[in-house]
């Protein structure tokens, strides 16, 4: 199973965009707390951290305790999800795709997402847009 989980001490907006792409990708959610990466990586499965650094959101990919990939997006934004859910992540940046393919659930959308971005649909109505920065 994948686990999402944050830095140590995240910023509440780190902390929501976590929880809903744990959602979004079918993944449990892990408070990190005082938990180390030791204590994660005992988990089964795939892990992603996800954390702020400076201006970028980062997206670590742990696989077997090793660094797998690591997404940085530039910003994000949140609206209304119209319609129905959609499960998964729906990425238009192919080396993102190829690095999240073998870890979490993720479509490529090619030309129905304009730019390099990563859309996934959260709780209570929520749609994300990632922007992924180069």
């Amino acid at each position: 199973m994948t686990v999402v989980t944050t830095s140590r001490k995240p910023a509440p907006e780190v902390r929501t965009l976590a929880r809903d792409l744990a959602f979004s990708i079918g993944a449990g959610y892990v408070t990190r707390g005082k938990a180390g990466m030791g204590d994660l990586f005992a988990l089964d499965g795939s892990v992603l951290v996800v954390s702020k650094s400076g201006p970028f959101f980062l997206i670590q990919v742990y696989d077997d305790g090793e660094p797998a990939a690591e997404i940085r997006v530039g910003s994000f934004a949140v609206e209304e999800r119209p319609g129905a859910i959609a499960r998964g992540l729906f990425v238009s940046d192919r080396p993102v795709y190829e690095a999240l393919k073998d870890h979490v659930d993720v479509v490529f959308a090619g030309e129905s997402l304009t730019g390099h971005r990563i859309v996934f649909d959260g709780t209570q109505r929520k749609r994300y847009t990632l922007k992924v920065a180069p």
